[in-house]
């Protein structure tokens, strides 16, 4: 039975979302909570077998000493989260390794050479998506690492080609799956311009997805990610999930520069 896609999407991860929910203004916590309910709503509606989580790791599992370019896990459960300040109650979250299995050996015939890990924890990024989306944790997921943490990292047409690839897995697995690429936008954790936002790249960012320009968008120079905080090395994730997603095209729910998450929070759904 051939499979499919039957939902995808983008969103930031912030741990001030869960941490320090209550530190963002009324105004900005309600668009992006809105969206979020809007978004899950959607990938409920569409029924998944399983959910697969498109999110770099922060140190938790992996360190500067051993970062691979991509990681796909294979735990048959994953639990988390590592950082107790999260907020957020200890979980399970069931896996499914033999697609995990599958994206892996797709990705070796598609030559790119992933990782593979059968034993991570679950951090900030993978959780603060499923708190939202899937706050019972009751449809299993595959957590695909991608680094965006230590140079050097893949580049965006590579990220891309590794979005293909997974899709091809999809297709072939028999199986309805749903794909979040978790990260971004404009950030810079723990620099002395923590605070200062790029929301004018960011919207850049989110009207090229819109506007379906992929030689554009896969065209974004280093410099220019490097000038929006190295936080926004992590729209890595949402082109991984855009090559998945490949012939639909990004629509925004929400955007909102959210100085007290340190973050330029974005969300978006490839329809």
């Amino acid at each position: 039975m051939k499979g499919s896609l039957a939902f995808a999407g983008a969103m930031s991860h912030a741990p001030g979302i869960a941490a320090f929910r209550d530190a963002a203004s009324k105004e900005q916590a309600s668009s992006f909570f809105s969206a979020c309910d809007t978004m899950r709503q959607k990938l409920m509606a569409s029924n998944p077998d399983v959910i697969v989580v498109i999110a770099p790791d922060h140190f938790s599992n992996f360190f500067i000493d051993n970062m691979p370019a991509s990681c796909v896990t294979l735990n048959a459960a994953y639990h988390g989260p590592v950082e107790k300040w999260l907020g957020v109650s200890e979980l399970t979250v069931a896996g499914m390794p033999d697609l995990g299995r599958a994206i892996l050996d797709q990705s070796y015939k598609d030559g790119i050479e992933s990782a593979f890990s059968e034993e991570v924890m679950l951090e900030h990024s993978v959780i603060i998506p499923l708190s939202l989306l899937t706050p019972s944790y009751d449809v299993p997921i595959v957590w695909i690492m991608q680094n965006c943490q230590v140079p050097p990292l893949m580049s965006l047409e590579r990220c891309y080609a590794f979005g293909r690839s997974i899709r091809q897995a999809i297709d072939n697995s028999g199986l309805r799956v749903a794909i979040i690429g978790s990260g971004g936008l404009s950030h810079a954790p723990g620099a002395p311009e923590l605070q200062t936002l790029k929301p004018d790249f960011d919207r850049h960012f989110l009207s090229l997805l819109e506007k379906d320009n992929r030689h554009e968008l896969l065209s974004i120079p280093d410099a220019t990610l490097d000038d929006a905080g190295f936080g926004s090395w992590e729209i890595r994730l949402w082109i991984t999930a855009l090559g998945v997603a490949h012939e639909r095209k990004a629509r925004t729910l929400a955007y909102e520069a959210i100085v007290p998450w340190d973050t330029g929070c974005g969300i978006a759904i490839y329809e």
